[in-house]
C-alpha cells in the first residue's frame, strides 16, 4: 500500500531525505536562496509520485481518485511559494500511507 517507487527501502530514503532537505531549508543552514531551494526540493520529492500515480489512474483506468485534485492543491502551494507547507503536508502523506492509513499513495 504504500510503494512509492516499488521499493520500501526507496520509499523510507524519500522520506527521510524529504526530513533532511526540510531541517536544512526551516533552520536556514545554507546561505542565501538554498535553503529555499532545499524546501523546495523536500516539496517535489513528496508532491511528484503522488500527481504521477494520481495522473496514471485518471489517464489510464479512467478512475478519478481524491489524489488528483489534493496533488494539485500541493502544486498550487508550490506556485505561491510555499514551500514548507506542501513539503510538509506532502510528508504527512507520506508518512500516512506508511502507516496504511491509505491518504495518497497507490495501492
Amino acid at each position: 500500500m504504500h510503494k512509492i517507487f516499488g521499493d520500501p527501502l526507496r520509499d523510507w530514503f524519500a522520506a527521510l531525505l524529504m526530513l533532511l532537505l526540510m531541517g536544512a531549508g526551516y533552520f536556514k543552514l545554507l546561505p542565501g536562496y538554498l535553503s529555499e531551494g532545499m524546501l523546495l526540493c523536500a516539496a517535489v520529492i513528496g508532491v511528484f509520485p503522488l500527481l504521477k500515480n494520481a495522473l496514471f489512474d485518471a489517464l489510464y483506468k479512467r478512475r478519478f481518485r481524491f489524489e488528483l485534485p489534493v496533488g494539485i492543491l500541493l502544486l498550487a502551494g508550490l506556485f505561491m511559494g510555499k514551500f514548507l507547507e506542501v513539503a510538509l503536508l506532502a510528508l504527512l502523506l507520506l508518512v500516512g500511507s506508511f502507516m496504511r492509513l491509505n491518504f495518497s499513495w497507490k495501492d
